[in-house]
């Protein structure tokens, strides 16, 4: 059934939430772009360089022909005032106008479920998802609130990935302290998650909770000596301390200098 354009509008903003993508009444780009000004203007030309001198620039960016294919595949323009395409036009035009990139660093990039269905199916080969990947590495390295504010909700998974390699497990998953970057309805969800799991047969949870922690030594070791040389401690320190101090303990703890 046809819709008008502005009762597609009004249906999605009905599902943003206080903490997700409405701010001062406007959805989140719209925001962005306002806020940008208030950026030091010798921070916004650096993170613009380092981003447009990037190795990687060459390979995730060509050329956009305004097709829309990226967009109509992307899952988060489903749910968020999202889309792949502005971020590739952004960072088009963005050598002469160096605002561009800073206005989707408070929020717009974290939106990005990192899937590459953008990349998969530009004719151009551009990868928004790519791009996105180098603009939050931006963020964590020089530390910008943006970066700690769409990580803290997920410490406890960088922490375990940092430390072990490994993701989440079903441990991880409480209606005490649940995702909110998941959504308002994950609290609901996970209302009678101890009840769910009680009534799953016991061989099918069996050692689940232990095998994603329960990684071999010298694997832990090479992990942290990778992430200590290549600067990601630091870089973690700088948005999320708490998680760059409990890493430093665990690299202390396997006697890594």
């Amino acid at each position: 059934m046809y819709q008008r354009k502005s009762v597609k509008i009004v249906r999605r903003l009905r599902r943003l939430n206080g903490n997700g993508w409405a701010y001062h009444g406007l959805p989140g780009l719209q925001w962005e772009i306002e806020n940008s000004s208030s950026y030091d203007r010798k921070l916004m030309s650096e993170l613009t360089r380092e981003l447009l001198e990037d190795f990687r620039i060459h390979e995730f960016y060509h050329a956009c022909i305004n097709c829309g294919n990226c967009t109509s595949r992307c899952p988060a323009f489903r749910f968020a005032d999202f889309s792949p395409r502005v971020v590739v036009q952004k960072v088009m035009h963005a050598k002469s106008e160096p605002d561009l990139i800073v206005q989707m660093l408070d929020q717009y990039i974290w939106a990005c479920f990192q899937c590459y269905s953008c990349w998969d199916v530009c004719p151009a080969h551009n990868n928004p998802g790519g791009l996105i990947a180098m603009m939050k590495e931006l963020a964590v390295k020089h530390g910008l609130q943006s970066a700690s504010k769409a990580l803290e909700p997920y410490s406890r998974v960088l922490f375990k990935l940092m430390t072990t390699g490994t993701q989440i497990t079903p441990d991880m998953h409480s209606s005490i302290a649940p995702f909110r970057d998941w959504g308002p309805h994950k609290a609901e969800l996970v209302k009678h998650l101890r009840e769910e799991r009680a009534a799953v047969p016991v061989e099918n949870l069996a050692k689940v909770m232990d095998r994603g922690w329960n990684v071999d030594a010298e694997t832990i070791r090479e992990l942290l000596i990778i992430e200590k040389e290549a600067g990601v401690i630091d870089a973690v320190k700088s948005v999320l301390k708490d998680v760059g101090e409990m890493v430093d303990e665990t690299r202390a703890e396997y006697g890594v200098e």
